[in-house]
This record gives structure tokens, sequence and C-alpha cells, in this order.
């Protein structure tokens, strides 16, 4: 393809408004993700649902009405189980994470938080129907769900006895998996 005189200057505008736009964006992307300094405190991480950094910390009222902590269960590892009773992969799961809290409770502490905002179901109907017995949150205004960014029902959360994030898996968990996890926690 040849390109007359004509076209030139206007092909070389283009890729210079191009190159602008690219390093632009880029320094919009670099801003908008590092950190800045006063977002935690020096050699701390920022609480962030990603792996390595500290469990944001949530305060939400559970089924039978007492108001549960996340830092409180520090010492122990956690499982925050996020879910929705309309939710067929979450009520897939539910009996392996009760199998996992009957067996192995000692061991990890599993807190499921409901979605009641977007649930509009009987919370205490599933719960009587798969006979949870592990402590279950309500989080009728999203607060827990925007502190996880939760995007997807259901959504784990594995955090260590330190409060640190070590995963977060989106999707049905099953008891061998959760299992294969308390070692790491």
């Amino acid at each position: 393809m040849t390109t007359t005189k004509k076209e030139q200057p206007a092909m070389v505008r283009w890729i210079i408004l191009l190159g602008v736009v690219i390093v632009l964006g880029g320094v919009w992307i670099i801003i908008n993700r590092v950190p800045t300094g006063n977002s935690a405190a020096a050699g701390e991480l920022a609480p962030a649902p990603v792996k390595g950094h500290p469990a944001p910390e949530i305060v939400l009222t559970s089924t039978d009405g007492q108001e549960i902590r996340l830092s409180d269960l520090r010492g122990k590892p956690v499982l925050l189980n996020f879910w929705a009773t309309w939710c067929p992969p979450c009520r897939a799961e539910t009996p392996d994470l009760q199998a996992t809290h009957r067996e192995i409770g000692d061991k990890l502490t599993i807190i499921g938080v409901n979605m009641t905002s977007q649930d509009g179901g009987d919370v205490d109907g599933f719960l009587r129907e798969f006979g949870v017995t592990y402590p279950v949150l309500l989080d009728p205004d999203g607060t827990a769900a925007k502190a996880y960014n939760i995007l997807g029902l259901p959504t784990s959360v594995f955090i260590d006895r330190n409060g640190i994030v070590q995963e977060v898996f989106t999707g049905a968990v099953n008891k061998a998996y959760i299992e294969s996890k308390v070692p790491e926690l």
C-alpha cells in the first residue's frame, strides 16, 4: 500500500495521538494502582480481599442476634462463605460446609455471610433445611460484600490465624477442598 503526500501528515498525527493516549492511560493506571502512603502504616499492607493482605474488618449480626466482629476470631483460621438462598451452587455446597464444620470445627471457623439484600429468601428456612449449625451473619446493606469485592456467589474467603487472606475462591467448594486448605491457614 502506498500513501500520498497528503495522507502522510494525517497518518503521523494519528500515530502521535495514539501514542499520547497510551502514555496517559499507563500513567492513569499507575496512579490508581499504587497505594498512597496514608492507606496503611509503613511496611503494612492495606486490607484487601486478595492473598497476602489483611482481611477487611466486618462487624455483622448473626441470625441469632449476636454481633460478630471478624477481628475477634483471630488466632484460628476462618472461612468466610458469601451465599444466598436463591443461588443453586450455594445450596449445593452447604451440606459440605456443614459436614466440615461438624468434623473439623475445632480447627476452622466457618462463617456464612448471607446476602439478604439480594436474597429475599427465607434464610431461617434455608438453615433448617440444611441443618446449618455454623454461625451465619446477615449483610442486608452489602457492607461486607463491598469490603470483600464479592462479584459472584458463592464466594469463599480463606483467612489464616493471623487475619491474612490466603485465598478468595468464587464458586462452590467441597469438603475435600476446604480440608486441604486448613494446613495452609
